[in-house]
């Protein structure tokens, strides 16, 4: 049996006897569960004939298949060596017979013929790396769609937000194009860009805590008032301390009214010690304030909004994202809506 199998077939007969006399051979019906998740991994199998499905549930998805395979292909578990749990189910596609090696006979094999040994585990670890994979690519997969479903519900309550604010209608979901526009020009992975979008979404939550009147006031504002807006940032971060997921989205929100020169708030932080995320939203923050009209002064020029952008750089703001900044107005247009 193991000469018709392309891993053992070039094999010296010695070694052949050696894996033989440790082999179990099994047959499974079609539908038979081979291996079932959480349980422990006390073997591992080489495929004889037939056809299996590796699957993973994650709780609140449907399940996952990370991989199908068939004849002469290994799968089972590292945690064969070290008495761990099975992290996936497999079950028979069809009538499958499986040669299996228990954590027993195979740690007698590495102390007989630890050579031997060794190539069966390259081998195993070689298709536990594919399934691995795919089971990465699958959680990644799984946790974009937490995110969008936070960000959809993001989305409904800062509409509500906006309800009772109308000075700050649409703002948010401004703040949040431009962003992702600058984060995409500056080559931001997909998860990057979601937490940047719900940190854009968020950034002003902390404002709902102070009074209608203050945000709506048409002079300026007295050192106390400045002081309570200027707590808003923490105030956001406090708000959404300990909701699932958006512990990422923490330090973009708590420190996009940082400087790049050291001189914002609340902690005083610069340059690169400025979270990537919160130096992006600080420019497209500023940039949508002042292209809109404000209780306390009218909006300016879109040409003037982005000279002054071009003079903060490396004062307010980190030169690179102006840079990036720049570059997604140069492809919009000269006349382009601030909204990217």
């Amino acid at each position: 049996m193991l000469k018709e199998i392309s891993f053992f077939a070039s094999m010296a007969e010695s070694d052949l006897r050696r894996i033989a006399e440790i082999i179990t051979v099994r047959e499974y019906a079609k539908g038979a569960a081979i291996v079932e998740e959480l349980t422990e991994a006390e073997r591992f199998f080489v495929i004889y004939r037939g056809k299996i499905e590796i699957s993973k549930k994650f709780e609140g998805f449907e399940e996952f298949i990370l991989s199908v395979q068939s004849d002469g292909d290994f799968f089972g578990e590292m945690a064969l060596l070290d008495e761990g749990r099975r992290s996936a189910t497999v079950k028979a596609l069809e009538p499958t017979t499986v040669l299996e090696i228990s954590r027993l006979d195979f740690e007698n094999l590495l102390y007989k013929a630890p050579v031997l040994a060794y190539r069966i585990m390259k081998e195993l670890s070689s298709r536990l790396r594919e399934t691995g994979a795919l089971l990465i690519s699958h959680l990644k997969q799984a946790n974009r769609q937490l995110y969008r479903a936070y960000i959809d519900t993001t989305t409904i309550v800062v509409k509500a937000i906006e309800e009772k604010h109308p000075h700050i209608e649409g703002l948010d979901r401004q703040v949040t194009s431009l962003a992702k526009a600058i984060g995409r020009e500056m080559g931001l992975a997909e998860e990057e860009l979601l937490v940047l979008e719900l940190g854009a979404l968020l950034h002003d939550l902390g404002m709902l805590e102070l009074p209608a009147e203050l945000l709506a006031k048409r002079t300026p504002l007295s050192p106390s008032e400045a002081e309570a807006i200027r707590k808003h940032t923490r105030g956001t971060a406090s708000m959404i301390e300990g909701v699932p997921l958006l512990g990422k989205v923490i330090p973009a929100i708590r420190s996009h009214h940082e400087r790049y020169d050291g001189k914002g708030y609340p902690d005083g932080l610069s340059g690169a010690g400025i979270p990537l995320e919160s130096r992006i939203l600080a420019l497209a923050d500023a940039f949508i304030a002042m292209t809109h009209d404000r209780p306390y002064r009218g909006r300016m020029a879109l040409e003037d909004a982005i000279a002054e952008v071009r003079r903060e750089a490396g004062g307010q703001f980190d030169p690179a994202v102006v840079d990036a900044f720049l570059r997604t107005r140069a492809g919009a247009g000269a006349e382009a809506d601030p909204i990217l």
